[in-house]
């Protein structure tokens, strides 16, 4: 008995050349301006700000001259996220509250009879441009 008798032919795989267009990934894939700027206003929500006495302050004479990358960073995030905030409370109460719901903020939608759907794309591309045009936040989006 055969092989091709038990098992049937075997066909050999066919090949095809892929043309380099097809293939080709670009090397860096560019976030979202709007969701990293969106992050950035979490991060700045949810920071907890009821420590605002004198006991955290220090003096210029105090300050390490070294400076921590990462809470540099942090520190740029958060007044990022307070550029954004400023904006998000520039909207009409309603497109405010489709931001809120869509990041989190907000647990309960308020509006029953506006369809959340359309009301946060609505207020996404209001807020778009607003962010946009803001000095602080268009070099996200060049």
């Amino acid at each position: 008995m055969s092989a091709t008798a038990t098992l049937g032919t075997f066909n050999a795989p066919t090949v095809r050349r892929v043309r380099r267009d097809e293939v080709a990934q670009p090397a860096f894939n560019r976030p979202d301006p709007y969701a990293q700027l969106m992050a950035c206003w979490l991060d700045y929500m949810r920071t907890d700000d009821r420590d605002l006495g004198a006991g955290g302050m220090k003096l210029a004479s105090d300050a390490e001259p070294e400076v921590n990358v990462h809470d540099a960073q942090r520190a740029a995030d958060i007044k990022m996220g307070e550029a954004v905030g400023a904006m998000v409370d520039s909207l009409v109460m309603l497109h405010r509250w489709a931001i809120y719901k869509s990041q989190g903020i907000a647990t309960a939608w308020r509006f029953p009879n506006a369809d959340f759907g359309a009301t946060l794309a609505a207020a996404r591309d209001e807020l778009e441009q607003k962010l946009r045009k803001n000095v602080a936040t268009r070099l996200y989006f060049l």
